[in-house]
């Protein structure tokens, strides 16, 4: 979160994080007293947030009251296919991948691989960034604005996954992929392996539906 941030996003992003690395566990009821303490805002302003993330999916309004939104297979089985679908387009629409986008890729890769092994959730945020650089270069508000709410949903579902032994340095590895085939300007070849990672990826999120985020 940038300088100059308002109070709701600060609380919004802090919830979110919690969220999606299972120290919220799914169907907790949310403590806006005590959330409000440990974020240092008001009652009034963890509301805003929580609103905010009833939108996103994460978290559920019941009566007066909110609770984080259960993990959802069907959700998860719907979502997958269309983030797939959309970031390859998202990919082969865009221009030449220049060198400050590339060296962006490498950046937030580099961080993957080394700071992810320790980190489910870290991993789980850097490969969100990496993929949203991806689909930031094709130009396409749109097409950015339906795929990211999306993919933000899906970091809280691959925490788990990142978990397993080896699964942050795996994924680096097909992000070095798709750098190099980018690098080579082959945006087909490249979309093609951002859909490969997607299938390969999804039968380990999916095993770990309903299980806790995080080692």
């Amino acid at each position: 979160m940038g300088m100059g941030a308002q109070p709701r996003e600060v609380a919004c992003e802090a919830i979110e994080r919690r969220i999606t690395a299972g120290e919220l566990a799914a169907g907790e009821e949310l403590d806006e007293p005590r959330l409000a303490d440990e974020l240092g805002v008001d009652r009034g302003t963890v509301r805003e947030a929580l609103a905010c993330l009833v939108r996103d999916g994460l978290v559920h309004a019941e009566g007066d009251g909110f609770s984080v939104a259960p993990l959802d297979e069907a959700w998860l089985r719907e979502a997958y296919p269309i983030a797939l679908l959309l970031e390859g387009l998202a990919v082969r629409s865009a221009p030449r991948f220049d060198r400050y986008a590339l060296d962006r890729l490498q950046a937030i890769n580099a961080e993957l691989r080394e700071l992810g092994p320790r980190d489910p959730r870290l991993a789980a945020e850097r490969d969100f960034d990496f993929h949203d650089v991806l689909v930031a270069q094709c130009q396409n508000e749109r097409l950015t604005a339906t795929v990211r709410p999306m993919k933000r949903m899906l970091v809280r579902y691959e925490c788990a996954a990142m978990a397993e032994d080896g699964a942050p340095a795996a994924s680096a590895a097909v992000h070095d992929r798709i750098i190099a085939l980018l690098e080579d300007g082959d945006l087909d070849a490249a979309a093609h392996a951002v859909e490969d990672n997607f299938r390969d990826a999804f039968p380990g999120i999916l095993a770990h539906v309903g299980q806790p985020a995080g080692r």
